[in-house]
């Protein structure tokens, strides 16, 4: 289009124009305008951006192009071009001096010519500053010699004429070589001979005549000294840059170099990217997936709105954007935080990554506004949109059909517990039921217990009755006995009361002069016995008294001895006392025996009359060894002074 708009032009302005032509050309200026005025802008953008990395190399560049002020001949131009593919940043597909072929190239070229000698104006007069003309790519390649032989000047034919990247002229090419203006006839090249030489290589001219919009050009003997303009084999668009630095890092650096930080608007961009790191790294990855040098910063995250990745400043991520398996995940920790922030692979997969935290290359972006989409980018994108929607569709209907599994399988589960929850319910109704009948089965017998029970109690009652009926007989039958037997014993008893009465009468009389006369010497034995106790309690107190302090002296061994001995006495004291005891319970068993027999032999001769039992009776009394009590705590204390020892305490003891 813009090439028609140029013959357009340079057609009418070579014949008269009419009204309706004239109306044509100011919409074709008006185009023109269009066109220039937002290429114009551009241009110096990009040159006043990249200024940061080019400055120092004596260059100025855009995304496309670079000037170079280091004034050099024809050849050397042609070779700093093709041989360094640095300029402050890297131009991976390399340089070639600037091949120009069409009207806004040249423009590029002259904006870019004027930019880095600070406008038009000139250095001298046109021919005389070697600042004023720029070597481009194009020379004569044929018929490099005069015909005939010493002629001032070459033949000009069009194919005789090449460009670095080996395009030749034709009548289709694209030229602005210089024209007269009254009649705007090509004068240029004349390929005039200077000194030894012939002018067989273009250049560019700074300033913009009037009535063109770029700079002409003219030919120049291969030898002369000028600034040059290259041309990138491959516009830059992606930069990446292989030192290792997080994600905002990046962005500053990308910043800082006059670049943006890359953005990727579609899949033809995401495989640029791609081819872009193979500029900077091999085939080789590591093998770890998520090894940091296998991945790429780019300027997208989701900083905003979680899980919605858009570009650094708010610009919608608008296609599909190709993730690796399982991302992006938006994992999160205490020390990293979350996954913000997008890295592409090697490989071109994208994955979201602790950005203020990992290292990694980055990748800058030399046009803001992304590459121009050819038709074959344009299908590409289409296709990859086309196997997006598939993948999502075929995701879909197995994700469905998975949804629908589960759900099948839900359902089952559903019917399989329903079935269960009707067969627990049956059981328990089944439980219910066989309760509830066993339930009357124990009531019925429980009953029928209760009835063979009352019917027990009955008989037993009437049993009870008529024992208690006997019984009452039978007891009737022996109170009456009992009487008879009582009234008898009641007459014996009578007549024995007599007789005993009689007996204790004089028993008592007896007993009562015996103990008289036992409890007077008892008495006198008890008052010598105290006062001789009392002695020797003195002297045992003086004897324990003078043990005492004797004790206090010795040591513990002897009061372990004496403890021995004295636990030895008190055995023997033990012994001599349960002696004692016995000897009273043999003498009390003896006296009770002989009363027993004494009692036995009156009651025989209580048959033989009251003559015979008195005299049997006084037998028996005389006969009868006397009793007398012992005196125990006499008996004690004779056993005591008879051991030499303290006597033992009782419990209850004053």
């Amino acid at each position: 289009m813009l090439l028609l708009l140029i013959v357009l032009f340079a057609v009418a302005s070579a014949i008269s124009l009419t009204e309706e032509e004239e109306q044509e050309m100011r919409l074709e200026e008006k185009i023109r305008n269009a066109i220039w005025t937002p290429l114009i802008e551009n241009t110096r953008d990009e040159l006043s951006r990249l200024d940061k990395s080019t400055e120092q190399f004596s260059a100025h560049a855009t995304c496309g192009f670079s000037v170079h002020t280091d004034l050099s001949d024809y050849e050397t131009a042609k070779q700093k071009c093709e041989n360094s593919s640095w300029i402050g940043f890297p131009t991976p597909g390399g340089r070639k001096l600037a091949s120009l072929h069409s009207e806004m190239e040249n423009k590029i070229a002259t904006l870019m010519f004027q930019y880095a000698y600070g406008g038009e104006e000139l250095e001298g007069t046109r021919y005389e500053g070697a600042s004023n003309w720029a070597w481009i790519g194009l020379e004569k390649v044929k018929k490099t010699e005069a015909r005939p032989e010493g002629a001032a000047k070459l033949v000009w034919m069009q194919e005789d004429w090449e460009w670095t990247d080996g395009t030749t002229l034709d009548h289709t090419s694209y030229g602005n070589w210089m024209t007269r203006r009254s009649s705007d006839e090509q004068i240029q090249p004349d390929m005039l001979k200077v000194e030894d030489d012939y002018q067989t290589a273009a250049t560019i001219f700074r300033k913009v005549l009037e009535g063109d919009s770029s700079g002409v050009w003219d030919d120049k003997v291969k030898s002369a000294l000028h600034p040059y303009i290259c041309k990138f084999n491959v516009p830059v668009h992606y930069i990446v840059f292989p030192e290792l630095k997080t994600w905002h890092e990046a962005k500053s650096d990308c910043e800082r170099r006059g670049f943006y930080f890359a953005k990727i608007r579609n899949k033809a961009e995401n495989d640029l990217l791609v081819e872009a790191v193979k500029t900077v790294y091999d085939d080789h990855r590591y093998d770890k997936k998520f090894h940091h040098e296998n991945w790429v910063w780019i300027g997208a995250t989701d900083l905003k709105d979680s899980g919605e990745f858009e570009f650094y400043d708010g610009e919608p991520i608008k296609f599909s954007i190709p993730w690796a398996k399982n991302q992006h995940d938006n994992k999160k920790t205490k020390e990293q935080g979350s996954q913000d922030y997008a890295a592409v692979s090697r490989w071109g997969e994208w994955d979201d990554s602790y950005g203020n935290d990992w290292n990694r290359p980055y990748a800058c972006q030399c046009n803001p506004h992304g590459v121009a989409i050819n038709k074959e980018m344009e299908e590409a994108n289409a296709a990859w949109e086309i196997e997006v929607l598939r993948k999502d569709e075929v995701k879909k209907r197995l994700s469905d059909e998975k949804e629908n599994e589960r759900r099948k399988r839900k359902q089952e589960k559903a019917y399989k517990k329903a079935a269960k929850k009707a067969e627990k319910a049956e059981r328990k109704q089944n439980k219910a039921t066989k309760k509830a009948e066993r339930k009357e089965e124990k009531a019925a017998k429980k009953k029928a217990k209760k009835d063979q029970k009352a019917a027990k109690k009955n008989a037993k009652k009437e049993q009870k009755a008529a024992k208690i009926n006997s019984k009452k007989e039978q007891k009737a039958a022996k109170k009456n006995a009992k009487k008879e037997q009582k009234a008898a014993k009641k007459n014996a008893k009578k007549e024995q009361k007599a007789a005993k009465k009689d007996e204790k009468k004089e028993k008592k009389a007896a007993e009562k002069d015996t103990k008289e006369e036992l409890k007077a010497d008892n008495k006198d034995e008890k008052k010598e016995q105290k006062a001789a106790k009392k002695d020797e309690k003195k002297e045992k107190k003086a004897a324990k008294k003078v043990e005492k302090e004797e004790l206090k002296a010795d040591n513990k061994d002897e009061k372990k001895e004496q403890k021995a001995a004295k636990k030895d006495e008190k055995k023997e004291w033990k012994a001599a006392k349960k002696e004692v005891k016995q000897d009273k319970q043999s003498a009390k068993k003896d006296a009770k025996a002989e009363k027993k027999s004494a009692k036995s032999n009156r009651k025989a001769s209580k048959k033989g009359g009251k003559k015979d039992r008195n005299e049997n009776k006084k037998d028996a009394v005389n006969e009868s060894p006397e009793w007398t009590p012992l005196d125990e705590s006499k008996n004690i204390e004779l056993e005591v002074d008879r051991l030499g020892a303290d006597p033992p305490f009782f419990p209850g003891q004053v």
